[in-house]
């Protein structure tokens, strides 16, 4: 076997093991709202942990967009349960936590993927549902910038109004935002239906949170090819970016 052939043959290689690399998704990020605490948010935190090595995952009860992009010193307390598993720490479920900003959580796991189940809470007014349409933007875009392809649950069904009566405007609210910034959104209130006279109207039971989570694993497993090849594009994105500023700084200190 000739030098240029060896070559060949060690180039195609590395290659493939490159597109295989940068294809995959090791690292996941999920945070949702009570929902996620409950059965709901185990089905899916297993389901990730079959599709990447380090997933962290976390719940606050109470939580909408605005709640996670608020970046102050003193962050918000969550008092009616707090969930967060990763690959490393123990797992905590607790009623009352001090919270991180999705930014910092992004910012340590620096996520391939990062699926967002959040909007139920924000179904409590329309003004609700429009002041928190820039806060769904800000997390969508902050984990683009970090070349990570996003993945949006939407509420599911309900039967205790003002939230009822405002979900079909609330799903085409946040699936028109999400859609628009280049996340996938997977619509809940088409998976699964509210058991009438069960529990408190907002909230599932074990069973059917558990039904939930299946419904959305299987959407989740449906795309999870367009997922891997869409969180690819976005590190490429974004590796090219820190590029470009990194020649616009040299560019700069040398022009003076």
């Amino acid at each position: 076997m000739n030098s240029t052939l060896i070559a060949i043959i060690l180039f195609l290689t590395f290659s493939s093991a490159q597109a295989a690399s940068e294809g995959s998704v090791s690292k996941v990020l999920f945070v949702g709202d009570s929902h996620s605490y409950g059965n709901f948010g185990k089905v899916l935190d297993k389901y990730l942990r079959t599709r990447a090595s380090d997933v962290l995952s976390i719940s606050s009860c109470g939580s909408s967009p605005s709640t996670w992009t608020t970046d102050k010193g003193n962050f918000k307390t969550t008092n009616c349960g707090y969930w967060r598993r990763s690959a490393i720490d123990k797992e905590i479920r607790v009623k009352s936590h001090q919270m991180n900003s999705f930014s910092q959580e992004f910012d340590t796991l620096k996520p391939d993927v990062t699926v967002i189940s959040l909007g139920t809470n924000i179904l409590s007014s329309e003004g609700d549902i429009q002041r928190e349409k820039k806060h769904i933007e800000k997390m969508i875009q902050y984990a683009r910038k970090g070349g990570s392809q996003c993945v949006w649950i939407g509420p599911p069904d309900l039967a205790r109004d003002p939230y009822k009566k405002n979900l079909p405007k609330g799903i085409a609210e946040i699936k028109a935002v999400v859609e628009k910034n280049d996340c996938i959104y997977i619509d809940s209130a088409r998976l699964i239906k509210y058991p009438q006279g069960s529990s408190d109207g907002i909230h599932y039971g074990p069973q059917d949170a558990t039904k939930w989570g299946e419904a959305v694993q299987k959407a989740l497993d449906s795309q999870w090819s367009q997922i891997e090849a869409a969180s690819q594009r976005e590190r490429r994105k974004a590796s090219a970016g820190k590029s470009l500023e990194g020649t616009s700084t040299t560019s700069s200190k040398g022009a003076k």
